[in-house]
């Protein structure tokens, strides 16, 4: 269907809920990776709900999809250069734009932005290669490149928090960008689980703004090069506990990085914890299930400012407590 075909099957079946339900109506979305065919077709889904403003069309959520899709490349989950790494982390951080293109055709025709994203399909997808077995036709290896994926994709999600009614990843165990392993007896979390981990205290918080002052870095892509952020981030706040989530996608530096605090706020105490390992292809194994996992992290504070070393290719937790 079209965008406008679609419209017209929505309004024939949110019409058989009685309003006095309140349901929360969830909207087909597009699937994000092409600019002009997805931001067609959300055009035209709210282009054609347009003219029945009158008769009470609510759309709650629009389902947008984004995969990082490398199935048409040489790439996998497991055999990569530097190139690869980049190349995913580059991809996977289009979801920013994806989500603010189409926020903008939205707005057009909701400009009081009732209706929020339903992010609930995103992750790495590779060519196969790497199944856990032939019954697991969707697996594939999670490794410390997914891990920082998931982490600078949940940082997207953190500032545009405003935008998001919902934004899981869609798979669990054994299929895609997954957190879990288990085949019999066996099983193992993935480094993407503890990038899931590492971000759970940003729940129930309230967004902190944060400025970013370091220029972006050119890296080299499977095709040509692009830019990726040095250092991606999101905070938030609970109470008095001020949660700072930081991803250095380098595979070359480690970066001292100071954390300050604006309008006269004052730090106690902090502690982190990190997510990173020597090799960028590391994985845990169900012989190996401990590979990659967290680590504590030193940090100093000093009255508005927490101060920390960033190793290369690593995700940073930080739980800074507010004086």
């Amino acid at each position: 269907m079209t965008g406008g075909e679609y419209a017209t099957e929505y309004r024939k079946y949110i019409s058989q809920v009685p309003v006095y339900l309140r349901p929360f109506f969830v909207a087909t979305g597009p699937r994000g990776h092409s600019a002009d065919g997805d931001v067609g077709w959300t055009e035209g889904f709210f282009g054609g709900l347009r003219d029945v403003r009158g008769l009470g069309v609510r759309v709650d959520g629009f389902a947008l999809h984004y995969y990082t899709d490398f199935r048409q490349t040489t790439e996998d989950g497991a055999t990569f250069n530097a190139k690869g790494w980049y190349a995913v982390l580059h991809e996977g951080a289009r979801i920013e734009q994806v989500i603010n293109d189409h926020w903008a055709i939205i707005g057009k025709y909701d400009p009081e932005h009732h209706t929020k994203f339903v992010l609930d399909e995103w992750g790495n997808w590779y060519r196969g290669g790497t199944e856990l077995g032939p019954e697991y036709i969707l697996s594939q290896t999670i490794t410390l490149r997914d891990a920082l994926h998931a982490a600078m994709t949940f940082d997207i999600f953190n500032r545009h928090a405003d935008k998001l009614q919902m934004a899981n990843v869609a798979q669990t165990i054994n299929c895609l960008h997954s957190l879990f392993a288990a085949v019999g007896d066996k099983y193992t979390r993935t480094p993407a689980y503890y990038a899931f981990e590492m971000y759970r205290p940003h729940m129930g918080g309230r967004v902190v703004p944060t400025t970013t002052n370091l220029p972006e870095m050119t890296v080299p892509l499977l095709e040509g090069s692009g830019t990726l952020p040095r250092l991606s981030g999101s905070a938030s706040v609970r109470d008095k506990r001020l949660t700072v989530t930081l991803t250095n996608p380098s595979l070359q530096e480690s970066l001292v990085t100071r954390i300050r605090l604006m309008g006269g706020a004052r730090l106690r105490e902090g502690r982190a914890s990190v997510l990173t390992h020597p090799d960028m292809h590391a994985t845990n194994t169900f012989e190996r299930p401990n590979e990659v996992a967290l680590a504590a992290l030193a940090v100093q504070t000093s009255g508005d400012t927490a101060t920390i070393t960033i190793p290369k290719q690593a995700v940073v937790a930080a739980s800074l407590e507010l004086a």
